[in-house]
Order: C-alpha cells, then sequence, then structure tokens
C-alpha cells in the first residue's frame, strides 16, 4: 500500500456527515466565542444603554431571516431525495434561483415602508439616545438581512451534497471579520459609539461570505432565468411554505423574549439576560451542528426505510444532549465569575444559581425537542407541529411577560421552560414514535 492510499484509507471509513458535523462544531465554536467576547467590545464601544438597543435591533433585524421562506430547507431536501434516488436536481436549482429573485424585489419593499415604523414603537421607550430619531437603524440592518437571508439557501445545497463542512467555514469566517471590525472600530473610533455601524458590523460580513458560494452555485442558471418550470416551482414554494410556517412559529417562539424584555425589564436586566444566553448558546450551537449534519443523512435513511438505524441515532443524540447540558451548565455555573468579569466588567449582573440553573434547564429542553423536530422535517411531517407550536407560543408571551413583570430575567426563563414542557417535550418525541411504528413492517 502507498503512502497516499495509507494515510486517506481511514478516513474514507468515515461517514461524510461526521466531517460535517466536525466542522459545524468548530464553525459554532469561533461564532458562539465571537459573540461571546464581542460583548466586552460592544459594551464598551456603545455603552449599557446603547447596547441594550443594539441588543434588541439586533433580534428585530433577524426576522429578516423570513423572507427566505425557507426555500432553502425544501430545496435540501428535494436534493436529498434526488440523490437517494439516483435522479438530477438541476430543475429545483434554477426554481429555486427564480423564486429568490422575486422574493428580493418584494421583500424589500415591505422593509422600506414598515422599518421606521418598526423603530419608532419598539425603541419609545429610549428617548435619551438621539440616533433613534435620526437614523434608519432597523431599515439598514434589515435590507443588509434580508440579502444575507436570500442567499443563504446555498449553504442549504452544500448540506444536502454532505459538504456541509464549505458553508460552516463560511459562517465561521463572517464570524471572524465581524470581531475583527469591531475591535478595529473601537480602536480607531472610541468616540463613535454608533449603534447603526454596530449593527452593519455584525450583518453585512454574513451576506458577503455568502455571496460567492450563491454566484457559483446558481450563475449558470441565469441565461435559463426566464424558463419557468412552474410544476417544479409550484412543488418547492408549497413544501417550503409549510417548512416556512414552522420557521416563522420557531422564530416567533424564541425571539419573544427580547420584545417582551423591551417592554417590562430595565436596560441592565436586559444584558443580563442577553450575556448568559449567548454563554449558553455555545451548547446549542455545537448541537446544532451534529443536527444540521444529519439532517440530509436522515431524509435519505427514511426514503431507504433504514427506520431502526433511525431510532438508534435519536437515542445516541439526546444522550450526547443530556452530557452537554449538564457538563456545560456546571462549567458556566463554576466560573460565571470571571465570565462576568471579563465579559462585562462594572456591570452588575445577576449571575444566582437559580438563574445559571434556568438557563441549563431551557437549554436542555431545547436541544432534546430539536432532535426530533429536526428528524420530522428531514422526512416532511410537518402536520403535528402546525397544530401544538400556535398554542406553545402563545403560552410562552403571556408567561413571559406576566412573570417577568414580577420576576425578571428569571420570568423570561420561566416562560421558555413552561412553554416547552407543556408541548414540544412531549408531542415530538410521541409523533416521532408514531411515524417510525407505522413505517415498520
Amino acid at each position: 500500500m502507498d503512502i497516499k492510499s495509507a494515510i486517506t484509507t481511514p478516513f474514507n471509513k468515515i461517514p461524510p456527515h461526521l466531517f460535517v458535523a466536525i466542522s459545524g462544531w468548530i464553525s459554532k465554536i469561533i461564532i458562539a466565542s465571537v459573540q461571546i467576547i464581542s460583548i466586552r467590545a460592544l459594551l464598551s464601544y456603545l455603552g449599557e444603554d446603547r447596547y441594550a438597543v443594539y441588543a434588541i435591533a439586533f433580534s428585530i433585524v433577524s426576522w429578516s431571516a423570513l423572507t427566505e421562506l425557507s426555500i432553502g430547507t425544501s430545496l435540501q431536501n428535494f436534493i436529498s431525495e434526488s440523490r437517494a434516488k439516483n435522479e438530477n436536481y438541476d430543475k429545483y436549482l434554477k426554481a429555486c434561483l427564480q423564486i429568490i429573485i422575486i422574493l428580493f424585489v418584494i421583500f424589500s419593499i415591505v422593509i422600506i415602508f414598515i422599518s421606521n415604523p418598526v423603530q419608532n414603537i419598539i425603541f419609545r421607550k429610549f428617548t435619551n439616545i438621539s440616533e433613534i430619531q435620526t437614523t434608519h437603524i432597523i431599515l439598514t440592518g434589515a435590507m443588509i438581512y434580508l440579502a444575507y437571508a436570500l442567499t443563504f439557501p446555498v449553504y442549504k445545497v452544500y448540506y444536502a451534497l454532505h459538504k456541509g463542512y464549505v458553508s460552516n467555514f463560511l459562517q465561521a469566517l463572517s464570524a471572524i471579520i465581524s470581531m475583527a471590525a469591531i475591535v478595529i472600530f473601537k480602536r480607531h473610533y472610541p468616540e463613535g459609539h454608533s449603534i447603526t455601524t454596530a449593527l452593519i458590523i455584525f450583518t453585512l460580513p454574513l451576506f458577503l461570505c455568502a455571496a460567492p458560494l450563491f454566484i457559483k452555485i446558481f450563475a449558470s442558471y441565469l441565461p435559463r432565468i426566464f424558463e419557468f418550470d412552474i410544476k417544479t416551482i409550484k412543488n418547492i414554494f408549497i413544501r417550503a411554505v409549510k417548512f416556512h410556517s414552522i420557521t416563522i412559529f420557531t422564530l416567533i417562539f424564541l425571539q419573544t423574549d427580547y420584545l417582551v424584555m423591551s417592554q417590562t425589564l430595565k436596560p441592565a436586566d436586559i444584558v443580563t439576560y442577553s450575556i448568559f444566553m449567548k454563554v449558553f448558546m455555545f451548547i446549542v450551537f455545537i448541537y446544532i451542528a451534529v443536527l444540521a449534519a444529519v439532517w440530509p443523512v436522515f431524509s435519505e435513511m427514511y426514503v431507504r426505510k433504514e427506520f431502526n438505524q433511525i431510532k438508534s441515532m435519536i437515542k445516541k443524540y439526546n444522550l450526547l444532549v443530556l452530557i452537554l447540558s449538564i457538563a456545560g451548565t456546571a462549567f458556566i455555573y463554576i466560573f460565571s465569575p470571571v465570565i462576568i468579569k471579563i465579559l462585562a466588567p462594572g456591570t452588575q449582573i445577576d449571575a444566582s444559581p437559580l438563574l445559571i440553573l434556568m438557563f441549563g434547564i431551557f437549554i436542555l429542553l431545547r436541544c432534546y425537542c430539536d432532535t426530533f423536530l429536526t428528524f420530522l422535517q428531514s422526512i416532511n411531517a410537518l402536520r403535528t407541529l402546525f397544530i401544538y407550536m400556535p398554542f406553545q407560543i402563545a403560552l410562552n408571551a403571556s408567561a413571559q411577560y406576566f412573570l417577568s413583570k414580577n420576576y425578571g430575567v428569571k420570568g423570561i426563563l420561566a416562560g421558555l421552560i413552561i412553554s416547552l414542557v407543556l408541548t414540544a417535550f412531549w408531542i415530538l418525541p410521541l409523533k416521532t414514535k408514531a411515524v417510525l411504528k407505522t413505517e415498520l413492517p
């Protein structure tokens, strides 16, 4: 055996999705690290009150992700299914590009009309910050994020091809660019304090890193951009709408916290929540990297009717969830004084054991539910999600609003935990069990 064969043979035995997962871990670690480290730079650059506005603005701008309408997720499943059947999938790529161009025109107009009213409503309590009255903060950030959201499907294409490591690398690169930019601005423009600048720094690199890959995959279809395959477009769009409904429900559920906090909590409490949520999201990012890699694997295994293997994988991932959540929560609790000192020196941060425990419980519940949610979406089993998610959102929003008035940040977390326990925590496992039991002979 020659040297090249001796080196490559062991790696050839490793499943491709494992390489994607490992690259995803590295990427998510980089992204999470940047988000955590950038807190100190942003607090120093903006100050506490302006950072609170930035945190809320970024949360609002992130809603522009909805404009993609989950076209990328729909495309990913079609590509995975085509690969499992050894079929060509060019028609899906062309149809996806056509839909994206139309969506960009429509949502650009929508954002231009609604951004200023949204900004005035959300920030009405921050009258001491003049930039809110003089600058189009939400419009600027939302338009950049729109461009990123509509190039994001290219990352899904690479995941479907089991080359998600490319997507992971570029997303990590965008985070590194953002971190470098905020450090440079803080050093050379220490008196700037621009919320809009900070928002651009943490949104524009997302688009700039995705754009070259998008051009590489989709540019060849531009000469045929006016050749419409209505059936294919319809198939992608109908499935995408179903996925998008789930995306909307999920985003509303996860972003309700900042909307509620903007009305019920003080800036210092918002900073406390933002810092610890970013730290705990480190655990989520690691696990999401695994799920992103295994999504197309679930799709292909389901088409090939490998149901016992699917059940075994789900059990292994749930064990991983338990280990990550317990170990991560313990680590954060032990080092919380150091974390606060590094990320937010000079601020009054509530790092009580109860607060950290509640964050840990939420992360454990979320990751556990995400395992089953990923499987069900990978096989397009979405009906059950449509039924329970609206109740979950209503329960979460009402619980967060009333509990946060009395218990502050802990009330926000209590709302998240209660809404998960009463809905997704038991519904998703039961649905998964029913699907696999029905399909087994």
